[in-house]
């Protein structure tokens, strides 16, 4: 991870590193990273040494949020930090978004700086733009009839939305299942089927907004899906990123989405 982060900065300025904060927030669609710094011994005067702890806490805020932006998950397998060391395209995009990283807030107190520099995960400039294949077509979703059966629809049996279709959109009731984001999730069923992924997405779209919302609860954040999503608890979770659903609410997924096509305009939130 550091040998990466020094691909990212080259800059010789002068920093104190402190308990630095850095999250991937999926709700709030940000990468952000704070950072602290002094100013240098000596400095000739007060505005001198503000500039020179601002200069400092901004360096440390960029090598953190270097260090955040490397881990963030493109899909299961892959992270940032991969497909940068992979392509020279990726890594060049990654290091310009990175120096071009807002300040978000900034403080100053007893002589020291701290300041939180942020980029965003999805948008024209981000890091999904940065980090996701743009392609010229997409894949036609599965057909519900060509899903295997399976055992396991006996226990996870779907759970029935409090209103019928047309359905605007999907929640899938991931609690507890330690689902953990990615930009590029892929819903399968317990038998192995992808029947969501990005293959099946028109790129652009996914680089503009992600293919899925993340949310807490059912009352946050969830307006992505919609005012009838339809909601379903998930069976499982398939390499940590992946919600896993039964070929019984797999089915039920495609057919719906036959009638209002939610799943092409990404209306999919994760509950977890």
């Amino acid at each position: 991870m550091k040998k990466y982060v020094g691909l990212f900065i080259a800059w010789g300025l002068f920093f104190i590193s402190a308990v630095a904060f850095a999250a991937a927030n999926y709700e709030e669609n940000v990468v952000e990273a704070e950072g602290y710094g002094l100013s240098a011994a000596g400095s000739a005067t007060e505005v001198q040494a503000r500039l020179t702890a601002r200069r400092a806490a901004i360096a440390d805020a960029q090598r953190v949020l270097a260090e955040e932006m490397a881990a963030v998950q493109v899909d299961a397998e892959t992270r940032v930090e991969d497909a940068a060391l992979k392509s020279d395209v990726v890594q060049t995009k990654v290091t310009a978004l990175l120096k071009g990283c807002r300040v978000v807030r900034e403080s100053y107190e007893d002589g020291a700086y701290r300041v939180t520099v942020a980029v965003p995960l999805f948008g024209e400039h981000s890091l999904a733009a940065a980090a996701l294949p743009r392609k010229s077509g997409r894949q036609p979703f599965p057909l519900a009839a060509s899903l295997s059966r399976d055992e396991a629809a006996k226990e996870y049996g779907p759970r029935e939305p409090v209103e019928g279709g047309p359905y605007t959109g999907l929640i899938l009731d991931c609690r507890g299942l330690d689902l953990r984001p990615a930009m590029s999730p892929v819903i399968k069923t317990t038998a192995g089927e992808p029947i969501y992924g990005y293959k099946n997405l028109d790129s652009a779209e996914v680089i503009r907004r992600g293919m899925a919302g993340y949310a807490h609860t059912f009352e946050d954040n969830t307006a992505r899906a919609g005012e009838n999503p339809l909601i379903l608890r998930a069976a499982g979770v398939d390499r940590y990123f992946n919600p896993v659903v039964t070929a019984e609410d797999g089915g039920w997924i495609l057919r719906e989405n036959e009638k209002t096509h939610f799943l092409d305009k990404a209306a999919v939130v994760f509950v977890r």
